[in-house]
């Protein structure tokens, strides 16, 4: 497993199609490199080729030399809509391990189990550290079964286990956190536990207090719901520093 999550979790900058995008960002970006620890590449945003995605990390990382690279493909979008197939998911991510085009990787929970097996299998093989998410975009479960998830990605010996679930009232809010707080007590994990939307919020700056590691950010736009900038994070996750 890796470091432990404190009240400081590490933030992770959200970007995509870095070379199409308006210089703006970029610069945006640089300006605040000091206040992100991890650059998340949503590579289903872009939709290319695995040249497309090589040429796009290279970029990153020439402008981000000393970040993290968590590399993510989102297989279906907020209305459960199919994105890529089981099978070119697998390729995808199988190519982007062989070629190291990252420092995380994140693999969905939910993909077939025999290709959950052997992207877990070339992860260790190229020192690959693992995320492994899952996402619910019309509600939240009930606590014992958010238990359960954290349960699950844990058995798979993830180095970061993330939930994001749907939440409709504050209720909702507190259970989510309420998961994170107990699998973070009964286990050593990296626990990963957002609230999206907007009354989801206080989960992306008060997370680190229940144990969660990280939390995302963007420059420009959100590009998930109740994402907050990462100045925004950044000046308000120190007031929760212990």
């Amino acid at each position: 497993m890796t470091e432990q999550s404190s009240a400081i979790p590490k933030v992770i900058l959200t970007l995509s199609d870095v070379q199409n995008t308006d210089e703006k960002l970029i610069n945006e970006a640089v300006e605040y490199i000091d206040y992100f620890d991890v650059v998340e590449y949503r590579a289903d945003l872009a939709q290319g080729s695995i040249e497309f995605y090589e040429s796009e990390i290279a970029f990153i990382k020439d402008k981000f030399p000393s970040k993290q690279i968590l590399f993510t493909y989102r297989t279906e979008d907020m209305n459960n809509k199919t994105k890529i197939t089981m099978d070119a998911y697998f390729e995808l991510i199988k190519e982007v391990i062989e070629k190291k085009l990252c420092d995380i990787i994140d693999l969905e929970l939910m993909i077939y189990e025999d290709y959950m097996d052997k992207l877990l299998v070339l992860a260790r093989a190229n020192n690959i550290l693992v995320l492994i998410s899952h996402h619910e975009y019309e509600f939240t479960p009930r606590i014992k079964d958010m238990l359960a998830i954290y349960n699950r990605m844990s058995k798979l010996d993830a180095d970061y286990c993330k939930l994001a679930v749907k939440p409709n009232d504050g209720k909702d809010v507190l259970n989510l956190m309420s998961a994170v707080y107990e699998t973070k007590q009964n286990c050593n994990l990296n626990i990963i536990g957002i609230a999206m939307g907007e009354i989801g919020k206080i989960t992306r700056v008060a997370c680190g207090i229940f144990g969660s590691s990280m939390t995302f950010g963007y420059v420009g736009n959100p590009v998930a719901p109740g994402q907050i900038h990462i100045k925004d994070i950044h000046d308000q996750i120190v007031l929760y520093k212990s």
